[in-house]
């Protein structure tokens, strides 16, 4: 679940009594694993009496961690462990909330929505609350809530992806009292909705309404925290030249800190203990903003110094538009802007993981040849990628004009120049080469999304790697001047193929391959009883025997049932042989149904069902508000599994937004009506269940649209797609399952 770099950051938390470090990673993993199954297999009800022994183990134990680690980064902030502390507690703070999903049964009903994810409330105060209804966030004199705490250790830690992660279970109380402008301050801050916090007029309070001095106290301490996260989010946006003043926030803050603790006199005595009065809930904020002021700043895009040849005046005013949607800089980034990244005449081959943060490196190169005056041409395999990178370029760089869309290519012929941004797929471009070499004569960056599919696989009959390597050969000789840009998660040498772009374009070439991420997955498979495998086997043997059809009857069909399980493997790779490496829990409720094949001999065998299976599970995690990507072998499995969960979900309904009904509108135009659509709509134009499709049959309007209503937090919960969408695309999704593992072999000619 961890990569290696976050495996030693976590190896490297203060060691404790009976805490074994290096097994840490696993047990975090293990405790993520028992969470999920018992989400999807109790459709998102994890009350405490549904919890195993395990799982109820694991939960105290993760308390006990986050409380500990917690402690000693506020006790001393300049500890040189403090960000790997900051990041165990955050992590175990954060399985805690999760296992805490409460939900109260599955939304149902026209126009309602999922409702946010929210911990369990075991107030025990008498007040007679219902546990299971989400809870607000609480800052008080005494206490913080734990998201709060887990979203501020996120960004001590520099996880600020995590962070942002957490951010989205505070729910500030309503109104604008001290706890809950703080609470959402915090929430925007995490993030990266510095504009929200930073608003150059002090905000307005609700009127005071306080019972007691001590409140009131409590109520003006959260106040002025307020003003030191407001004061945090301008140090982030300021350019670099305005850091050298001293930090507001961090007065603000050691303010706080000194003003919630005072010493009283005259209790115990002249040689006795100190007595102390003391507000815990603020003096542990102060404590934990105290550590995240130290080192957020400097992660700032806006602190990012001008590269060479480009304005500082223009360049600041690319950084500050670019931090209105990413203000922060992740570790990745940093490391390759330091080692030259941005610098005119560099090449880089790019192959952090997926979720690493290529996209904004990619930007930040983009917005330097722009600035520089050049052109940039960006290469993807798909068309659906295409259109969704021309998508992204035009929001990241609204003042910009960008090309990408394939109704855009007549526009493009006879061109004298190019558009300072065309995203193309490289058979496309190679096309307008030949047509149109001129125009390509001041590209000043070729970027190659994918870049991977340069090199073809054995026995590969198409001409889709001869042309994408002819396409960037052609390009470097049209405009020799030019730095490549090759990006890729499945690419493993990046190292040879820097080497290959130095000696390509004769200048520097730098191989980003830094193993950190962000994202954290728990690898694993559905698997069954061995025992019950063999049982089923045996039935279909015997029923065999007497059956005088060629196929399995139903009748038999529906006895070959069984309770599917998760196994998942603890660490990165499933190269152990060590039984404390690998989880084995339920993943369902109720059992699932195989199907049968028949050889050319006539015997029956056992097949998996897999698209129904993995249907069924999609199902479950929706219950549970997980979203769901699967990954089915053809249109017809993808438009069938859609069709299952329909009928699974018809109580849930979606509206279409403004934007989504102007695709449909478009989409029927072009179809000649809504029957001839794959999305069909109720007759109140909403769509009814909770899935939809991504393939290679649907026309643009069409893949804009599913793509919309599941990327929605409040649309579709379930993706069912084939091989389109693995090339590049991103997606939000909780949940990634593989319903078949076959694939066409060219040689055998057929799927193995």
């Amino acid at each position: 679940m961890f990569d290696p770099v976050t495996m030693n950051l976590i190896g490297q938390a203060p060691p404790l009594r009976a805490l074994d470090l290096g097994e840490l990673p696993q047990r975090f993993t293990n405790a993520y694993t028992e969470i999920v199954a018992a989400r999807v297999r109790l459709r998102g009800y994890v009350g405490k009496e549904h919890r195993t022994e395990a799982l109820a183990e694991l939960m105290d134990e993760m308390r006990r961690l986050a409380a500990t680690q917690e402690a000693l980064v506020v006790s001393d902030h300049t500890r040189d462990t403090r960000a790997s502390a900051a990041f165990v507690a955050a992590t175990a703070h954060q399985l805690c909330l999760m296992a805490e999903v409460v939900d109260s049964g599955f939304p149902g009903g026209e126009g309602e929505q999922v409702p946010s994810a929210e911990p369990e409330v075991d107030r025990g105060d008498g007040s007679g609350e219902d546990p299971s209804l989400p809870r607000m966030t609480y800052i008080d004199a005494v206490r913080v809530a734990p998201e709060v705490c887990a979203t501020l250790l996120f960004l001590i830690a520099d996880a600020q992806p995590d962070a942002a992660e957490m951010a989205k279970r505070i729910r500030p109380p309503e109104g604008s009292t001290g706890e809950a402008r703080l609470a959402r301050a915090i929430a925007d801050l995490a993030s990266g909705r510095l504009r929200a916090v930073a608003t150059p007029a002090a905000p307005d309070f609700d009127a005071v309404v306080i019972p007691s001095m001590a409140a009131l106290a409590a109520d003006a301490l959260l106040r002025h925290l307020h003003a030191g996260v407001r004061a945090l989010a301008f140090e982030v946006l300021s350019p670099q030249a305005r850091l050298d003043a001293p930090s507001r926030a961090r007065e603000i803050f050691s303010e706080v800190k000194r003003l919630a603790m005072a010493s009283i006199d005259g209790v115990f005595g002249a040689d006795g203990p100190v007595a102390l009065s003391v507000f815990p809930g603020p003096l542990h904020l102060a404590n934990l903003l105290l550590g995240v002021e130290r080192g957020l700043v400097g992660t700032g895009v806006c602190q990012v110094p001008a590269p060479p040849g480009v304005g500082a005046a223009d360049w600041s005013g690319y950084v500050r538009r670019a931090a209105r949607r990413r203000p922060y800089l992740w570790r990745n980034h940093r490391e390759a802007i330091a080692g030259g990244y941005l610098d005119p005449g560099v090449s880089a081959a790019v192959s952090f993981p997926t979720g690493g943060g290529k996209s904004t490196l990619a930007e930040l190169k983009i917005a330097v040849a722009l600035l520089l005056g050049k052109r940039v041409v960006v290469l993807a395999p798909t068309l659906a990628l295409v259109d969704q990178t021309a998508f992204a370029l035009r929001t990241a760089f609204r003042n910009s004009e960008v090309v990408g869309d394939l109704e855009d290519e007549s526009s493009l012929v006879g061109l004298a120049e190019l558009p300072e941004i065309l995203v193309s797929t490289p058979e496309r471009c190679l096309m307008l080469q030949s047509l149109q070499a001129d125009a390509f004569t001041e590209t000043g960056l070729i970027m190659f999304d994918e870049c991977h599919l340069m090199h073809a696989r054995d026995g590969d009959r198409s001409r889709r790697a001869v042309d994408a390597m002819l396409c960037v050969l052609n390009l470097t000789h049209i405009a020799p001047e030019a730095d490549l840009l090759m990006i890729s998660a499945m690419m493993r040498n990046a190292g040879e193929l820097a080497g290959w772009l130095g000696e390509l374009t004769g200048r520097r070439a730098l191989a980003l391959d830094l193993a950190w991420k962000p994202t954290r997955q728990a690898r694993g498979c559905v698997t069954y009883a061995a025992s019950r495998v063999t049982e089923l086997e045996g039935l279909l043997s015997r029923a065999r025997r007497t059956a005088t059809t060629k196929n399995a009857p139903r009748r038999v069909r529906e006895q070959l049932t069984a309770n599917p399980l998760a196994f998942f493997c603890l660490r990165q790779t499933w190269a152990s042989l060590r039984r404390k490496d690998y989880a084995l829990m339920p993943l369902l409720d109720q059992p699932v149904t195989f199907n049968t094949g028949t050889t050319r001999g006539g015997n029956w065998y056992l097949t998996p069902n897999g698209n129904k299976v993995a249907a069924g599970i999609a199902v479950a995690a929706s219950h549970a508000r997980l979203k769901t990507l699967v990954f089915v072998q053809s249109t017809v499995a993808a438009e069938g599994a859609v069709s299952h969960v329909r009928e699974a979900l018809l109580g849930y309904r979606v509206k279409l937004t403004d934007a989504e009904a102007v695709l449909r509108a478009r989409i029927e135009e072009e179809m000649g009506g809504a029957r001839h659509c794959y999305l069909q709509l109720d007759d109140d134009g909403g769509v009814s269940g909770v899935g939809t499709s991504h393939h290679a049959q649907l026309l643009k309007d069409e893949r804009d649209l599913h793509r919309s209503l599941f990327e929605r937090r409040d649309g579709l919960n379930i993706l069912f797609a084939t091989s389109t969408v693995a090339q590049g695309m991103n997606l939000p999704s909780d949940i990634v399952i593989i319903a078949a593992d076959s694939r066409w072999d060219d040689a055998s000619d057929r799927m193995q």
